[in-house]
Order: structure tokens, then sequence, then C-alpha cells
């Protein structure tokens, strides 16, 4: 049987990539969970990415403009907004200013699963 583990968004610290993001796993297969999740921040960055994985992603804080663009439609997105992003789902996140958020995707060891690119 799997434990219970708290993870805190203040014991992160944010080392930022050269595209503008900063993604912290919390939870994953390691931890023997069928789900992974974690905590991300993106600061003035535009990031296209398509994914390999289910991901539901979860806004905290927006400190100018955050949006998702998909098939190029902003998605604007606030504090407390979540959006549901289907495996193969390409986008952008894009940013001003610093945006913080939560992340849940299945499965589980979604990383070890990433495409040679």
């Amino acid at each position: 049987m799997s434990e219970a583990k708290l993870c805190r968004m203040a014991d992160l610290q944010k080392a930022w990539s050269p595209r503008g993001g900063s993604t912290h796993v919390q939870i994953d297969d390691k931890d023997d969970a069928s789900m992974a999740a974690g905590t991300v921040w993106f600061r003035d960055c535009d990031i296209p990415f398509t994914l390999w994985y289910d991901e539901v992603w979860i806004c905290h804080s927006v400190e100018h403009r955050f949006s998702i663009e998909i098939d190029g439609q902003d998605h604007v997105m606030q504090p407390g907004d979540m959006m549901w992003l289907p495996k193969g789902t390409a986008l952008r996140y894009k940013s001003t200013g610093t945006t913080g958020g939560f992340f849940v995707v299945t499965p589980p060891n979604w990383a070890d699963l990433r495409p040679a690119s």
C-alpha cells in the first residue's frame, strides 16, 4: 500500500530552463502512485510543446498574463482555473511575468516515456 506524501510549494527552488520554465515532479511512479504530479513556473516565455501523456494543469498564480494556446486559440487562465490536456495536444505555454501552477499527469512514469527528439 502506498503512503501519503506531503509536498510543499514553498520548499522548491526555482531552476529556470533557457526556455523560461521551472518544473518540479514531486509525485510519480517511484512513489508507487498511479499518476504523477508536481509544480511548474513559467516566466516571460512562449514554449511550444506537444504532450505525450494526459495532463491536468491547475493555475495557481499569475503575475501579469498566462495562457495556453491550442490550435491558434489563446485560453487565458486565472488563479484557480484548470485545463485538461489530452495526450497528443500541441500547445504553447505563454507567460508575461511569472505564473505558477500544478500539474497532474498519467501515466505515472510519463517522464521515462518521452519520445526521442
